[in-house]
């Protein structure tokens, strides 16, 4: 898709745009590997949608989070300013280096509610599974929270309360 393009993980040279829409919708996750974080505003990616391809089994105990192509869709989520310094932190966190990668570095460009079109990095699932996952209680839990403090549209986030969930317990990430 147009809005969506493949980026290396390269250290920016200045501060960068984040759009997240996982569990790094909630400050607190997010400034646990990016403590520089500073929230934005709420912004929305067309022609896609929340999947959960990808399993956290050591974790979360679940699905987690990806950017799946569905035309006429979108995905909501949260724009965030990072320092450079955090940026190799983050694609850590995302599994970006692991073998093989989770995640990979994405640039994306975004909308505000205002109407303003911002290009940033997120990241897509680097081998999504089709048939998916069901997340975690707890993962499903810090994506609402996280949802509701960065104030996202109220519609999406009962969007996000009905997504079903399998029951396991899981625990924050690190």
């Amino acid at each position: 898709m147009a809005n969506v393009e493949p980026a290396e993980p390269v250290t920016p040279d200045g501060p960068f745009l984040y759009f997240s829409f996982g569990s790094n919708l909630e400050a607190a996750r997010l400034r646990m590997h990016c403590p520089s974080a500073r929230f934005i505003i709420p912004a929305r990616l067309d022609g896609f949608r929340l999947g959960f391809t990808i399993e956290s089994k050591r974790s979360w105990m679940g699905g987690v989070g990806d950017m799946v192509a569905a035309p006429g869709d979108h995905l909501w989520g949260a724009l965030w300013v990072i320092d450079a310094a955090e940026s190799h932190g983050l694609d850590e966190q995302e599994g970006v280096f692991r073998d093989p990668p989770a995640y990979r570095r994405v640039t994306v460009e975004v909308t505000t509610a205002a109407g303003d079109l911002v290009r940033c990095r997120s990241y897509r699932v680097a081998h999504p599974d089709p048939q998916g996952f069901l997340p975690s209680p707890a993962y499903r839990d810090t994506m609402l929270r996280g949802a509701r403090e960065v104030g996202l549209p109220v519609a999406y986030v009962a969007r996000l309360e009905r997504i079903e969930h399998n029951g396991r317990e899981g625990g924050t990430a690190h």
